[in-house]
């Protein structure tokens, strides 16, 4: 070892340059030992690479090569704004670094120890999270040539994304042409599947990138990329805000290359957009299946958001010729087809804090009784109570209130069903059910949506509906769908039919469960007044109430704002 050398263990080897500083030696990948800065000048070495390297002040230098860090620390000085990634596989020559080189600013990101995979995915992350900012490739080339095998798919990757200035081919006019590409985000909601069709009647391109629930936002950053630059769709079609991630790196995306986004709600938005504060951008525009919903949306700060109601698909839910077989299968005076929510409410409980099981019990007991928006509800709860409440986390609370909306909806479904004994009724749903109903003999099995659900629509005399306690104003799919089939429905009363059909001539409803009884009663005794109620229904969904209508207002809204 020469003078003022510090092995620090068999692969580095600290030593004094001419200056008074530091270098350091360290041994390669292929063995042989490389120096890492000067042995006269280190920092003045740094000062003349920083000098020559040729970056405009846009975007996102990463730096490849931690060292000792003299680089680091001119680049930070002349590059006060800039944001400084630096990729350093080996975590020894971090700890060297912090003890024996220059101090490193707190806004440099370091990813130590990662692998290549693991630091481009990283770095593609805080791309996102800017918006597809441009990177710009700082090589420390002693570090690279020491670590080559380690570098080599980080520099390759990220020269290629450089080379073909990729967040400048991303932008483009959108809405120039009648026919549109719209780029529908799959997730596996059956209304996925209605909304391409919808779309395709319409003369409009629809192009699937799927999406599953545990995809991070840089995935699905990259599936989207590679879509974008081949269709090069108008705009962005979501259910539910998926695939929108609680860091915002969709949204930045989305904002940082002009694209609309269309997302339409169809289950509660509270409860979906958790981490909403950074998925608020004027390219996304907000489509709520219920009214209640909109003032909290636009207080949260979307700028663009519209009521759409639920449709039905004509095509599928149609009058039907049914032979004996389905007939004697089917056919009954009185049915509904539904989930118990028997296991979903007790996953949702065993999610709230214990403590809070009571309240989250007799607040969906009252509110099974009691229609009312949930903070009214939590208002009404002891004063115990709504301290420990409001002493919850933002997650927590939305667990809360989940928790109770589907309790509430069980018990009221439950009360509601209880008003259809000693009628010819069929129930066709899980076997929760037999929990809740342990004498009910007529359980029968869940229909398949597509295949049964409009043959046991057109079968049954009366279907009947009891709304979600999640809906405010909102009405369900059985709504439209039961009318679509020409066939008599009795819900629960919703302030927006009032806007969706004539009520008591396209669509019969109760406003208090003690009314089920006599309604059922007199419409199973008189067919006539019922297939009439019937008909004018049907005409009413197919004027107003297809998913066409649905996807022609989403489409004219989104032309109307971003063409």
């Amino acid at each position: 070892m020469i003078a003022d050398e510090i092995k620090k263990d068999d692969r580095f080897i600290l030593a004094k340059a001419r200056s008074g500083s530091f270098t350091l030696r360290v041994t390669g990948e292929d063995g042989t030992v490389k120096t890492l800065h000067s042995f006269y000048d280190p920092e003045a070495e740094a000062k003349g690479l920083v000098s020559s390297f040729d970056f405009d002040g846009r975007g996102i230098i990463v730096v490849l090569g931690l060292g000792l860090g003299y680089h680091v620390d001119e680049l930070t000085r002349k590059f006060p704004h800039t944001e400084i990634i630096v990729v350093e596989p080996m975590t020894k020559i971090y700890e060297i670094a912090k003890e024996h080189g220059p101090a490193i600013s707190d806004r440099v990101i370091l990813l130590t120890g990662l692998s290549s995979n693991e630091a481009l995915r990283e770095i593609t992350r805080y791309q996102m999270k800017d918006g597809l900012s441009p990177v710009v490739v700082f090589t420390q080339k002693s570090s690279v040539a020491a670590f080559a095998n380690y570098y080599k798919p980080i520099l390759n990757s990220l020269k290629n994304t450089m080379a073909v200035r990729l967040w400048d081919r991303l932008k483009y006019k959108k809405f120039a042409q009648d026919t549109l590409d719209v780029v529908l985000i799959e997730s596996g909601y059956f209304l996925v599947k209605e909304v391409e069709k919808a779309l395709l009647s319409l003369n409009h391109r629809v192009h699937r990138v799927p999406v599953r629930k545990n995809d991070k936002g840089d995935t699905i950053v990259s599936r989207l990329i590679e879509t974008i630059l081949e269709v090069k769709p108008d705009f962005i079609l979501t259910i539910n805000h998926l695939g929108f991630d609680e860091e915002g790196a969709l949204t930045s995306f989305f904002r940082s290359i002009e694209m609309p986004v269309a997302s339409w709600f169809v289950d509660s938005p509270h409860i979906i957009l958790s981490g909403g504060d950074r998925n608020i951008s004027p390219c996304v525009s907000m489509f709520l299946w219920d009214k209640e919903y909109i003032g909290s949306i636009e207080d949260m700060g979307f700028e663009s958001v519209s009521h759409l109601p639920l449709a039905s698909d004509e095509k599928v839910f149609k009058p039907l010729k049914l032979n004996q077989r389905l007939l004697q299968k089917y056919q009954t005076d009185v049915g509904f087809v539904g989930n118990s929510l028997v296991d979903e409410t007790r996953r949702k409980m065993e999610k709230i804090p214990i403590e809070l099981i009571s309240l989250a019990e007799k607040a969906a007991a009252r509110l099974s009784v009691k229609r009312m928006s949930f903070d009214g509800l939590m208002n009404e709860m002891a004063v115990n109570d709504l301290m420990c409440y409001k002493a919850l986390s933002a997650k927590q609370r939305l667990d809360v209130e989940s928790a109770v909306l589907w309790k509430a909806t069980l018990l009221y479904r439950l009360s509601c069903i209880t008003k259809l004994e000693g009628f010819n009724f069929h129930l066709y749903g899980d076997n929760g059910w037999n929990d809740l109903l342990s004498a009910y003999s007529m359980l029968k099995p869940p229909l398949n949506y597509y295949k049964d659900l409009p043959v046991f629509y057109n079968a049954c005399n009366i279907s009947f509906n009891a709304t979600h306690l999640q809906m405010g104003e909102a009405v369900n799919q059985r709504v439209f769908d039961v009318p679509a089939c020409g066939s008599f429905i009795l819900t629960d009363y919703q302030e927006s039919l009032e806007g969706l059909f004539d009520v008591g001539k396209e669509i019969v409803v109760y406003k208090s469960r003690d009314e089920i009884p006599e309604l059922v009663k007199f419409y199973l005794d008189n067919p006539g007044e019922r297939k009439a109620v019937a008909e004018r229904g049907r005409e009413r969904v197919l004027k107003e109430h297809t998913y066409k209508h649905r996807l022609q207002m989403i489409i004219d809204k989104m032309k109307g704002r971003y063409s």
